[in-house]
Parts: structure tokens; sequence; C-alpha cells
């Protein structure tokens, strides 16, 4: 059974192996020598799709397919032509894993014959924060003056350096709650889903099953892990990256939730694990994933207890036990500034 299992993984990975070399040595986000759009199989009738460095999945059933991640309108509308032409059943189902766009977006492209799924969560993130929001606790902390927003200079060293002018729609030099979140939503059409689930929810297509877990907050609050139980691969996609460090700089991130989430799904059944970013592993990534939370978490806490300041505390915890990871070099230090403001904005 065990080499059964082995000769199941190496095939997953043969048709993806060129790109293993590419992908470490480049930063994230870098596309530069990656295919645009391609199509692998993973096991029985369920495939991988790539857009650059993003992957979403789908499962064709006698009855019709079931999309997770759309990704985006180009690589939807790239989609949509290669199932048009190669399996003749629609789209009857979208899965979202959560609603960050750069995963649920292009839905669109199948809402003339697929209902939409996602988490409850989903709804009030897809909405958007209200005019006069408060700033998340996170965002909170690099507000200096407490005038309720992020001026230019508070955002120097943190996510929203980049593009501050554009951000700041009416040019009060400050950005709000609601500026923040429009600026990750510039231009993006999202289709909401149709159906929200809490806990657990399970789609039958074709005789065939999909189970969505919410396994708590993690990268967002607001993730599902999609489990395919009879091909037993998992789709983690953001939160959980096989031999990559989490990225606790984007978008936030909840602590020690992460850590919770990442026991549960350890308590899956499953062989593959599918992500949304890189290659395909197995159950051992998820517990190395979970031995790097803990650490992480360990460490940068005990910086706090010793009064350290962030800046002491990156330049001391550096996490050397897990170089080997692909990127370590350039998540390391963000990783541990991301998780020493997530933690000190519970306390």
């Amino acid at each position: 059974m065990r080499i059964v299992k082995l000769l199941l993984l190496l095939t997953l990975t043969a048709g993806c192996e060129s790109d293993t070399v590419a992908q470490s040595q480049q930063g994230f986000g870098s596309g530069e020598g990656l295919p645009r759009n391609e199509i692998y199989h993973v096991t029985g009738d369920l495939y991988r799709f790539r857009d650059v460095r993003h992957f979403g999945m789908f499962l064709v059933t006698s009855e019709g397919i079931i999309i997770v991640d759309p990704t985006s309108e180009q690589a939807a509308t790239w989609l949509k032509g290669e199932l048009d032409e190669r399996f003749d059943v629609p789209v009857r189902w979208v899965i979202y894993s959560h609603s960050h766009y750069d995963h649920a977006s292009g839905g669109e492209l199948f809402a003339d014959t697929a209902k939409f799924i996602g988490h409850e969560n989903m709804r009030a993130r897809l909405a958007g924060p209200a005019a006069d929001a408060p700033l998340p606790p996170r965002d909170a902390l690099w507000d200096a003056d407490n005038d309720g927003a992020i001026s230019e200079a508070e955002a120097q060293g943190t996510a929203l350096a980049g593009n501050f002018a554009r951000a700041d729609q009416n040019g009060d030099g400050r950005l709000s709650t609601r500026e923040i979140w429009a600026r990750q939503h510039v231009g993006i059409r999202q289709v909401p889903p149709d159906i929200y689930y809490s806990d657990q929810a399970t789609i039958t297509l074709g005789g065939k099953t999909v189970e969505l877990h919410y396994t708590g907050r993690n990268h967002s609050d607001d993730m599902t892990v999609i489990r395919f139980p009879d091909e037993r691969v998992i789709y983690t996609v953001d939160f959980l990256t096989p031999k990559r460090p989490p990225r606790t700089t984007l978008y936030g991130g909840y602590m020690p939730d992460w850590l919770d989430s990442l026991r549960q799904v350890e308590q899956l059944d499953f062989d593959i694990l599918s992500p949304g970013h890189e290659l395909p592993g197995t159950k051992a990534d998820v517990i190395e994933q979970r031995q790097y939370m803990e650490d992480l978490i360990e460490r940068v806490s005990a910086g706090i207890d010793q009064g350290l300041s962030k800046d002491e505390i990156v330049e001391t915890v550096l996490m050397e036990d897990y170089d080997h990871l692909i990127e370590y070099d350039i998540s390391r230090a963000g990783n541990v500034a991301g998780t020493y403001e997530i933690l000190m904005s519970t306390r």
C-alpha cells in the first residue's frame, strides 16, 4: 500500500518537476519563466490547473464539473475553453476557498450553469467594511497618533507602503479601513456565493463527493479546506503550502488560531496535499508546517515576554531549523515581524 501511494505521488509531481527549481529560485509573486496556464492530472477525474504561480482544481463527473477557485478572469476564460473542449459536461459548482481576489475571481465565466458556495464569513469579506469602520487590531498597531487611520509615514515598513497615493481615494493623506480594503480590490469582479456554509458541507454530483471543512481562522477568517475523499486529496490554498513557510505578513492572519487550524488539517484522512501555490505534498508537510508555526509563535512570544522590540525579535528569531524551505531567506523576517504584530494586536 505504501508503494502504491509513493508511485501516485511521483506520478503527480513528475509533470511539474521542471518548475520546482524555477519556483524555488524566484521571489514570491514572480512568474518569470513559468507557464501562464496549464492543466495537470492528479488522480482519477481530479485535476489541478495553473495560473502562473496560482493553482485551482476541478473534478469531472458524469453530471458536470466542480471547480475550486477560478482564480482570475483571465484564468477562468482560458479554463472554460479547455473544459468545453475536453469534457462534454457543464460546470455545475464553483467552490471558493476564501474571499481573497487572487483565488475567488473569474467566477462570472461559469455563472450561467454553476452554483457558488463558500464559508459564511465570505459574505462580510466580499461586501467590505463600512466607511467608518475602525481599523483592524493589527493595522491599529501602526496608527501611532491614534487617529483611526494610517498616514503615509505610519505605513512605512508595512504592507500598506506600496501605492499609498493610489489607495488614498479621498486624498487626505490617510488610509481608512475602507480604503485599505478597496486597495486590494481595484478593478476586481467577484461573484458572491449562492450558498454559505458554517462548519462543514458536502457536494455530491454524478456519484462523486467533495467535502468543505472550516478549520477556523488562519490566513483568513473564511478559509475552506476542500477534501476529495475518494481521491484522498485535500486542497489547502494559501495557508498551508508544502515546503514553503506560511505568509503571516499577507492579509493579516490570525494567531494562535492558525496553529489550531493546522492541527485540524493534520487529523484529516488524505494522501496528497494540493496547495494554491507551488507543488503538491503529503501529510508530512502538514506536520512540518505545524511544527514551524509552533516554533514561530513560541519564539516570538518569548521575545515579547522579555520586553524585546519588534526589530530585536526579528534580529534574534532566525528559524534556522527551517532554512531548507522554499524562500526561507525572504520569508523569515517578514514572518517574524508579522507574527509579532498579530500577537501584539491580541494582547
